[in-house]
């Protein structure tokens, strides 16, 4: 007659923790792969590798030139403007002018915050025109001056 062995219990102690983690990256590559991230990003038009240049009247550009000390210079005044007079000095010029493009304009060695905050003025002046109902194509210009 055959002898059946007792069959041993398995602990808790003899399962691989390595498998685990396995398991544990695997489902970590799952969800990565099957989310959908939203596309948010900057709403500006940027370049084309083309390079088309277009002539356009010095009147359509407004220009604002952040100094090396962090100021801001509008259209190239001798006296610098301050931060909070520069969404009204925006909104005014585009109420006035529909085909204007703002060229923001950055010294290599000014703080990178002077910039962002010229731009939230500058997105601040365009929601509020969009707020009272005036349409105007966000056209901005960032670039950094070439010092040499």
């Amino acid at each position: 007659m055959a002898k059946f062995r007792k069959r041993a219990r398995i602990s808790a102690d003899m399962v691989g923790e390595s498998s685990m983690s396995d398991v544990a990256f695997l489902l970590l590559i799952f969800f990565i792969v099957s989310t959908t991230f939203p596309e948010v990003g900057l709403p500006m038009i940027l370049p084309s590798k083309a390079g088309d240049v277009k002539q356009v009247k010095r009147d359509n550009v407004m220009q604002i030139v952040t100094a090396r000390s962090g100021a801001y210079f509008i259209d190239v005044d001798t006296e610098p403007t301050p931060l909070y007079e520069l969404k009204g000095i925006v909104r005014q010029r585009l109420t006035d002018n529909d085909n204007l493009i703002l060229s923001l304009e950055t010294h290599p060695d000014a703080p990178y915050g002077s910039m962002i905050n010229a731009l939230d003025e500058v997105t601040l002046a365009y929601n509020e025109l969009a707020a009272a109902n005036i349409k105007r194509e966000h056209r901005i210009s960032l670039k950094m001056l070439d010092i040499e």
